[in-house]
């Protein structure tokens, strides 16, 4: 199901020539249309251009690449960063870049796609656990001899909203010696108490040995990122193709980015806020008896029957102005609801009305 949009001021939008409340954004902390993210992305359009013209080596390298660099970095506690066209280009470089002959990855069965690719072109073997299942984890990792071990995971997955047990993790990275990939595309400015991420959640500053990410979720631009400590950079055995031979993301979407992580950095009152309003979606979900995905999920997912009756909802919803998508998650359709830290009290209160009006009708 796709729509076009013919115009979005962070929770409103324009579809078909209708005004909707969209209730199914990842833009969570309503950033992407803050004026000074706007200002500043203007003012890369004048100095910089709409496009970059090259690879990072070539002509793709603007001072404001090198600023954004350093600045995810910083905020990830690492000493090395990368700005990528895009999440799913990051993780395809890293997984890549990480294999040999010697090495291994274990996923999490619900890792998001560019995960997995990543490690089919990489050509390494790969074992698959059951969802954040660390005892299934413990069990694969005990049967492999393999000499170079990579549990690759979701801080946060997309598809349910489930976090990581990271304390879980930690240990078991100790005992048996495997490199460890976060993957924060939907917990940087989500999760933890200034929204650092999951390291910053478990207070275990440190743990992962890569953590990669987008800019186009909560900082609500555009392009993904990759971060590391000097030490774990010796791991890596080949080149970041991905990086190295795609054009550079444009400067305009850069300086949005940098925009964005300073305002993150000094109001994490956002955080507090959007994470206040999934509560109160949550607080009323489960009043109403609406079958979830979990607790404490900044992505809910609310099941129903069958696809035909989701799309009924949604439909439904859309008539009385609002804008959500489908989700389906082994055959168990419903609907993907998002908080946004820019969402009122009322719009919540109202949407949550008309969808428990709409529950009952069909």
């Amino acid at each position: 199901m796709e729509h076009s949009l013919q115009s979005r001021q962070a929770q409103y939008i324009t579809v078909d020539g209708q005004s909707l409340v969209i209730f199914s954004s990842n833009d969570y902390l309503g950033l992407s249309h803050r004026p000074e993210v706007i200002k500043k992305s203007t003012e890369a359009i004048d100095r910089f251009g709409c496009g970059t013209g090259g690879a990072p080596g070539t002509s793709g390298t603007t001072s404001l690449h090198v600023r954004l660099a350093n600045e995810i970095a910083r905020f990830k506690q690492r000493e090395k960063g990368y700005v990528f066209p895009s999440g799913y280009a990051a993780n395809i470089a890293l997984h890549q870049s990480l294999s040999d002959k010697d090495t291994i990855f274990f996923s999490d069965e619900r890792n998001h796609p560019s995960i997995g690719d990543g490690i089919k072109l990489s050509g390494c073997p790969q074992r698959i656990y059951r969802h954040i299942d660390v005892d299934h984890l413990e069990k694969l990792l005990k049967e492999t001899d393999c000499r170079h071990k990579i549990v690759t995971t979701c801080s946060v997955f997309t598809l349910d909203g489930a976090v990581c047990p990271l304390d879980e993790f930690v240990k078991f990275k100790y005992k048996y010696q495997f490199t460890l990939i976060l993957d924060e595309a939907h917990a940087t400015g989500c999760i933890g108490k200034t929204g650092r991420g999951l390291e910053e959640l478990y207070s275990l500053e440190g743990a992962a040995d890569f953590i990669m990410g987008a800019f186009s979720k909560a900082l609500g631009s555009q392009g993904g990122f990759l971060t590391f400590s000097k030490e774990a950079e010796k791991k890596l055995k080949n080149p970041l193709r991905a990086y190295k031979y795609s054009t550079s993301i444009s400067a305009p979407s850069v300086a949005a980015s940098l925009a964005s992580l300073s305002i993150l950095e000094r109001e994490p009152e956002l955080v507090v806020k959007m994470r206040a309003n999934v509560k109160r979606l949550y607080d009323v979900f489960n009043r109403q008896d609406f079958q979830l995905n979990g607790p404490d999920r900044h992505i809910i997912n609310i099941y129903f029957e069958t696809q035909k009756t989701t799309m009924r909802v949604i439909d439904r919803l859309r008539n009385k102005g609002y804008f959500v998508v489908p989700v389906n998650v082994k055959n168990r359709w419903g609907l993907r609801i998002t908080a946004m830290a820019v969402h009122t009290e009322d719009e919540i209160d109202d949407f949550c009305k008309s969808l428990f009006e709409i529950k009952n009708e069909v």
